[in-house]
């Protein structure tokens, strides 16, 4: 069996899963509840979608972090709750640049399905500060995060600290004197967020002052791909759900769905919802092969495009469905407020187009050739 047939096959196995499991009731329940929003997780670990991108010898699946492109595209679609970013991405980027002790944190992670939460300042520049920063310095973290995802349910964080203007990684357990942990409020049905402060607290090295930024780096543009990917699928499930409305709604002794102007709004849904998944397919597909630069607008370019199009889906999705789209008969609503949270997550649409405007000036012109 080939990489893909691999990738394709841990696909439509999650998907399988939450057609099962997570059913429109199930959904409503999970969502209305910040208690439930990680209920499902360890069942997700034990089908090995955590364990995708990490490598054979660490006990994972061995796949190219690409493969996580089209389960994050069905995390979206069913609009699932939890930690997934970090339980899925963070392990296989970080795993062989820690101790023994680190590894066991996040086999935890990995096979049970434990929490593991990420303190990153580089998920906005906009808003950065606002949300806080920590500092490292003599090995020690201090400072304070006001948007970190699960914090209060973690039994392991990650945080991205400033030592002398680079940045450095560290694993800490909750439990460690100098954490304080203070759940939040969310405006993003699928999460909860907490307020992180960490006073003089020692943690777990990852990498050193060589290898931190680079694994940093790659976090970062991986977020954005995957965020992307997720806000595929919720643009693709309301262009769906719109269809599907619009095919048994009726008005003046027709169904909705035979209006013109309807059918225009049906057609934009859909030629958006299907232009973003080719674009999250091409950037997924060829990430890791890019250089620097390339590699870094091409993620930036990706979730800006995503920010944008998945919240103009759910918009057209809501005004298809009128003022159904707001009740508990729907749930396009529910793809609605969770669009509006990711948008924001790892750069909105405004805030990555200055960042790829400002590596493009930064880099040398292009070299020209002398015609004769």
């Amino acid at each position: 069996m080939t990489d893909n047939d691999t990738i394709a096959s841990l696909a439509a196995t999650v998907d399988d899963f939450l057609r099962s499991a997570y059913d429109a009731d199930t959904r409503r329940r999970i969502l209305s509840s910040a208690d439930e929003r990680s209920s499902l997780v360890p069942s997700l670990a034990q089908l090995g979608t955590f364990a995708v991108a990490l490598e054979e010898e660490h006990g994972g699946l061995g796949l190219p972090r690409a493969a996580l492109a089209p389960i994050f595209v069905r995390y979206g679609r069913h609009l699932l709750a939890g930690p997934l970013l970090e339980s899925s991405l963070l392990p296989g980027v970080v795993y062989e640049h820690i101790s023994d002790e680190g590894c066991k944190l996040l086999d935890d992670v990995v096979e049970n399905g434990s929490v593991l939460a990420f303190l990153d300042p580089g998920v906005t520049r906009h808003w950065a500060g606002q949300l806080g920063s920590v500092s490292c310095a003599d090995g020690r973290l201090q400072g304070r995060f006001d948007a970190v995802r699960f914090g209060a349910e973690a039994t392991v964080l990650l945080v991205v600290a400033d030592r002398e203007g680079s940045p450095e990684l560290q694993l800490i357990e909750p439990t460690t004197p100098g954490v304080t942990i203070e759940p939040v409020g969310s405006a993003d049905p699928a999460l909860n967020f907490s307020r992180v402060t960490l006073d003089g607290v020692e943690g777990i090295p990852v990498g050193d002052a060589a290898t931190a930024p680079g694994l940093v780096a790659q976090i970062r543009r991986w977020s954005r791909v995957l965020v992307a990917c997720e806000l595929s699928g919720i643009a693709t499930r309301c262009a769906e759900l719109a269809v599907e409305y619009a095919k048994q709604r009726e008005q003046f002794g027709r169904v909705i769905g035979s209006f013109q102007a309807i059918k225009h709004i049906l057609a934009d849904m859909h030629t958006d919802a299907v232009s973003l998944h080719n674009f999250c397919e091409a950037v997924a597909g060829e990430l890791d092969e890019l250089p620097g630069i390339e590699a870094e607008s091409s993620a930036m370019a990706l979730k800006a495009y995503a920010a944008q199009v998945a919240v103009s889906v759910c918009e057209s999705a809501i005004q298809v469905h009128g003022g159904i789209g707001f009740t508990a008969e729907a749930d396009v609503h529910w793809y609605y407020k969770r669009a509006l949270a990711l948008r924001a997550w790892y750069g909105d649409a405004t805030e990555l187009e200055e960042q790829v405007g400002a590596l493009v000036l930064d880099q040398p012109p292009a070299r020209t050739v002398k015609r004769v």
